[in-house]
């Protein structure tokens, strides 16, 4: 059972709550177990216990936890953990380590509240907007639902799928090395190869509504790559943007 209640958001449709946790580290193990247990129920299709044997830093070494509950189950469905990364050139970047939703549940709203209250508790604790947002997946899902926020024109998405943009090579290369220190990476198309564990995390591919995002996947993709997915937000009024779509405020107003 979950030992902290702070910042409660249901989702009315399926009786979710999305709550925010203490840092990785701070969480008992009768929690993180109840994390894990819960997950491993609502996405049949992941090896997920696998995965959190094997990489359970991604929960205990996230600066911020995140978890959508089902309350008539008393079960996580729903998972987001994230921490700061430092990269050379001093930008505050924010490494998303996971974001699962369970499969009964992505047609609710509990991956928007999640991002809702993940960025509200790291704006109330007084951390900076991330300048750069990254994460590493095999999910062509993923990257569209970060392709969403990436409407301003002050942000840029890499990779950029459609080609125009490979501006954002140098940051991707640099920020590569923070999140995959030592690990080949190829900065056109934007691959970690075969860093993923498990390998077979995926029983099979995930497919989005995007078909040029499918593509990309599947050409450049084998199960236990990663794709590296950067948002990068230099202005106020990119970061205003993006938490304008989620229904915050921006942080001059919460002054």
């Amino acid at each position: 059972m979950a030992d902290d209640d702070r910042g409660k958001r249901p989702d009315g449709r399926r009786r979710v709550e999305v709550l925010a946790l203490p840092p990785g580290r701070e969480l008992p193990t009768e929690t993180e177990k109840w994390i894990v247990d819960g997950l491993v129920l609502a996405m049949p299709g992941l090896h997920t216990r696998q995965l959190f044997t094997l990489r359970r830093d991604m929960l205990t070494e996230a600066d911020h936890v995140i978890v959508g509950v089902d309350r008539e189950r008393d079960r996580v469905v729903a998972l987001l953990t994230s921490r700061w990364a430092e990269i050379p050139s001093g930008r505050p970047c924010l490494h998303i380590m996971i974001q699962f939703v369970g499969d009964a549940y992505r047609n609710g709203s509990v991956f928007k509240e999640s991002w809702a209250l993940h960025f509200d508790r790291l704006l109330a604790e007084g951390h900076p907007f991330p300048e750069v947002i990254a994460l590493k997946t095999y999910n062509p899902v993923v990257h569209c639902a970060m392709a969403a926020f990436s409407g301003h024109p002050d942000i840029t998405m890499y990779p950029d799928l459609a080609g125009k943009d490979d501006n954002g090579e140098a940051l991707a290369a640099e920020v590569a090395e923070a999140l995959a220190p030592g690990a080949a990476f190829d900065p056109a198309r934007g691959v970690v190869p075969g860093i993923g564990r498990p390998v077979d995390l995926y029983r099979e591919r995930p497919l989005s509504h995007a078909p040029d995002a499918n593509r990309y996947f599947a050409e450049h993709t084998r199960p236990g790559d990663r794709v590296l997915c950067l948002l990068h937000v230099p202005t106020q009024a990119g970061a205003h943007s993006i938490l304008t779509a989620l229904g915050l405020p921006a942080p001059s107003a919460r002054r």
